[in-house]
């Protein structure tokens, strides 16, 4: 005998009907980021700059050169998201990767000039981009959307 209990078809299907995955956090969450996305990359100026991109770009502008692992944690990506996205910035030779002296066994990534002039010009371009998403909202509002998203991404620490 299992340990799950079945639900009765009834609840089931009433469950069904009643469910919106359109209305579901994830998904809400999701089709925001997708339109943020838009924003920023409709008004690029560098030829398919993704915001993941100009992310690892502003994150070496600020931080100065740091071994691609830590560039992975600085920007909360994955490390395969971080391996394709260090090899799409090299190839447009925005950076450079070179082995760490201290640890052979680890890469430094650090901006080009090219780099660091695409941060800098992307910079503003992010700027309008977050506020044309946000331009729905009253001031307050936006407020406390951006306080109740960074209490939610504070619940995974």
């Amino acid at each position: 005998m299992s340990d799950h209990t079945t639900k009765p078809a009834g609840d089931v299907s009433a469950m069904i009907e009643a469910y919106d995955p359109r209305n579901h956090p994830a998904q809400l969450v999701r089709r925001v980021h997708q339109r943020g996305a838009q924003l920023f990359t409709q008004n690029v100026r560098h030829p398919n700059l993704s915001v993941t991109q100009f992310v690892a770009l502003v994150t070496l502008l600020k931080a100065g050169s740091v071994t691609q692992s830590m560039l992975g944690r600085l920007t909360s990506m994955d490390p395969s998201t971080t391996t394709v996205v260090v090899r799409k910035l090299e190839r447009e030779r925005l950076i450079e990767k070179r082995r760490s002296l201290e640890d052979q066994r680890s890469s430094v990534i650090e901006l080009t000039e090219a780099g660091r002039q695409c941060a800098i010009n992307h910079i503003p371009v992010s700027v309008k981009a977050g506020e044309k998403l946000l331009e729905p909202l009253t001031v307050i509002e936006r407020q406390l959307f951006m306080e109740l998203l960074r209490k939610v991404l504070a619940a995974e620490d």
